[in-house]
């Protein structure tokens, strides 16, 4: 038996179809932002809020994620994919939540950032070493792949989104 994960996993994640109704649900409201001029970063916030996207999620979103390169200008099919997952995120906010307070808690965050509320805190690879070493886990450049997939190789931390993302591409969340 492989321990690789099945590309065709990933896949059914990053690839997944948005179903026609959520998919136009999201164009009638970024068409209000797009009529009279390009929807910016400075919309994002007041988009998410007309979707029903709680604050404590959405300000989560790394807008420059969402962007044309080199502007500010919100790249639709971006923001498209971004607000679907973050439906398909709540729709499993208890197990995403359940496993993202364990690793916390296994981790030390949560004892050391007592005053952090568990969905604005980050796991760093650091973190992820400590989790791994109480387990037994050697493999130290698995970790950090683990830490490049969340983050697309951008960062040197994750974030509940992240978490997330990776939480979908393993197929741990129902569509």
């Amino acid at each position: 038996m492989s321990d690789k994960l099945p590309y065709e996993t990933v896949k059914r994640f990053t690839e997944a179809k948005i179903p026609q109704d959520i998919e136009d649900s999201i164009l009638d409201v970024y068409a209000n932002y797009s009529i009279d001029h390009d929807m910016t970063t400075s919309d994002l916030p007041a988009f998410f809020n007309e979707v029903g996207i709680p604050q404590e999620l959405s300000k989560l979103v790394r807008s420059e994620e969402l962007v044309i390169e080199g502007t500010n200008i919100v790249d639709f099919q971006e923001l498209l994919r971004c607000t679907y997952n973050i439906f398909l995120y709540a729709d499993n906010e208890v197990v995403i939540t359940g496993l993202w307070k364990r690793l916390l808690e296994d981790s030390g965050r949560i004892s050391s950032f007592p005053n952090v509320t568990w969905m604005n805190h980050i796991i760093s690879v650091k973190d992820l070493q400590k989790v791994a070493n109480s387990v037994g886990f050697a493999d130290q450049s698995a970790l950090i792949n683990m830490m490049s997939c969340a983050t697309h190789g951008k960062r040197v931390y994750m974030t509940y989104l992240d978490f997330a993302e990776i939480l979908g591409k393993l197929g741990l969340l129902k569509r």
